[in-house]
């Protein structure tokens, strides 16, 4: 299976919550893992796509989980007390937590750019309280956030509040550096200088 480690690394991530909703479920595989180890007791699984909506509906036939057509947040109507939204670019990330919704607990894991998720977290009232890196094949950072205040330096933004406190992330700064420094060898000067500092962020937690 795909992913495998991936999706069980997020099934894990949701142990102890009552409902999780999964914007994006796909084949809902995530969710069936949760509620096969007893982590959740039901989930909700949202999908803006027919497809992969009634794919989700196969393999979570005879589960306690509620299937929606849903653009993001839009249609759902239930309660949950904890949100997933993994396996998509950043900005529709973004755009989905610019719907309206209950305030709860996020596990966001984008396929890029996490720079620009931090950034946008802190700039629209949520607050990064853990961030994990698995590897399955590419890295894949995933972050838990909730509603409130926090500031990030430009380190932080880059590296990661939580992330750099974590043995297990010197991997993955390690393949953060070689992919900046093939940016840096063909990069104009402007985009050398940035690079470079952030060449620096993540060569001081090696």
């Amino acid at each position: 299976m795909a992913n495998k480690k991936r999706l069980s690394f997020l099934s894990s991530l949701l142990k102890g919550y009552d409902t999780v909703l999964d914007i994006g479920t796909d084949h809902g595989l995530v969710l069936k893992e949760a509620i096969d180890l007893g982590y959740i007791k039901k989930g909700i699984a949202a999908d803006i796509g027919e497809l992969p909506l009634k794919s989700a509906m196969k393999n979570l036939r005879g589960y306690d989980v509620e299937f929606i057509q849903s653009d993001g947040f839009k249609d759902v109507k239930s309660a949950y007390d904890a949100v997933l939204i993994a396996g998509m670019g950043v900005y529709t990330i973004m755009d989905i937590l610019n719907e309206p919704h209950l305030e709860n607990t996020y596990f966001l894991q984008p396929n890029d750019k996490h720079d620009v998720l931090r950034v946008y977290l802190m700039d629209n009232g949520y607050t990064i309280v853990d961030e994990f890196v698995v590897y399955d094949k590419f890295y894949y950072v995933m972050i838990k956030a909730i509603k409130g205040k926090m500031t990030l330096t430009d380190e932080d933004i880059y590296v990661g509040p939580m992330l750099k406190t974590k043995k297990e992330s010197k991997k993955y700064y390690q393949s953060q550096i070689k992919r900046i420094e093939r940016i840096i060898e063909v990069a104009d000067e402007a985009t050398k200088i940035k690079n470079e500092q952030i060449l620096s962020y993540y060569k001081k937690y090696l």
